[in-house]
């Protein structure tokens, strides 16, 4: 009997489950056999394998991090593997994802919290490409999809919050960017959205930039220059703050069609905290910004 490659693979994937569960966590043993098996992902050449490679890495690398001493591994060495931690530690996020034929991206995800012991979380994204983002909050079970490369703490009303910043292929057309809030309440539950995000379209619970495919925006957590207005005087205030690039149409008649929509390279805007809310300010001086 012939067997299917996701079969062929799922059991290569077990043996390689049960070998990891019997032996002690060192660095190079787990991160050389996770980064052997995720380069399985990349290598398929049919949805249904990729995705089924995808299931069957999660499986490892979970295993991986409900190990005790998993804290002292850093898990960036993996490839395909996006790793983002919070400023204080607590949090770990490692978001993984495979494009498919129809040019959506099938996303995987799990959330570390490294307190006294460690906890996992796994984010379930079902149709990424798809999804909307104009929800005010999101589970771990209804999770959007995206790729998590920054991790920005706040205090918001007295309790520390986690300021993401991701990426999301969406699209064969048009790419997107955003910035969301993590929040973990005393039990552990998480929500992802937040209404802090003052606007030029009012308080929203995250940003969202959607843009050409095959255009690259900027969107980084950075020290910058902005122009502030005290009294009847402008001063120039340096901060820490989100820039981005300033999106607009290749051509004035692709107006609110954001699949043709690029940076236009000389203007940048930005989200600078204060006083609870992440606000918007526009054209701001940007040195260095590649």
């Amino acid at each position: 009997m012939k067997l299917s490659f996701p079969t062929i693979l799922l059991s290569f994937f077990l043996v390689a489950n049960c070998s990891l569960a019997q032996t002690a966590i060192t660095k190079p043993s787990v991160l050389d056999s996770l980064g052997k098996l995720s380069s399985y992902i990349w290598k398929q050449k049919t949805d249904d394998d990729r995705i089924a490679a995808g299931n069957a890495f999660f499986i490892e690398f979970r295993t991986a991090l409900e190990n005790d001493k998993s804290a002292l591994l850093a898990f960036d060495s993996i490839p395909g593997i996006t790793r983002a931690v919070s400023e204080d530690g607590f949090v770990r996020i490692f978001t993984w994802n495979v494009p498919l034929s129809n040019g959506t991206h099938m996303y995987w995800g799990m959330i570390q919290l490294l307190n006294d012991s460690s906890e996992i979380v796994k984010l379930t994204s079902h149709n990424a490409g798809a999804s909307g983002l104009t929800a005010e909050k999101f589970s771990p079970l209804n999770w959007y999809g995206a790729l998590y490369y920054k991790i920005i703490d706040v205090e918001i009303e007295n309790k520390k919050v986690y300021t993401l910043l991701g990426w999301d292929g969406f699209t064969g057309e048009a790419n997107r960017k955003l910035i969301d809030i993590l929040s973990v309440d005393e039990f552990g539950n998480m929500t992802f959205g937040m209404p802090v995000f003052k606007t030029d379209q009012g308080i929203k619970p995250r940003v969202v930039f959607e843009y050409a495919d095959k255009a690259s925006m900027l969107l980084r957590y950075d020290y910058q220059a902005i122009n502030i207005q005290k009294r009847k005087k402008i001063k120039k205030e340096n901060a820490w703050m989100i820039v981005m690039d300033r999106l607009v149409p290749m051509d004035p008649s692709l107006k609110n069609m954001r699949k043709y929509y690029v940076p236009s390279g000389d203007t940048y805007d930005g989200y600078i905290f204060r006083n609870g809310y992440w606000t918007l300010v526009e054209e701001i001086e940007v040195a260095n910004s590649k």
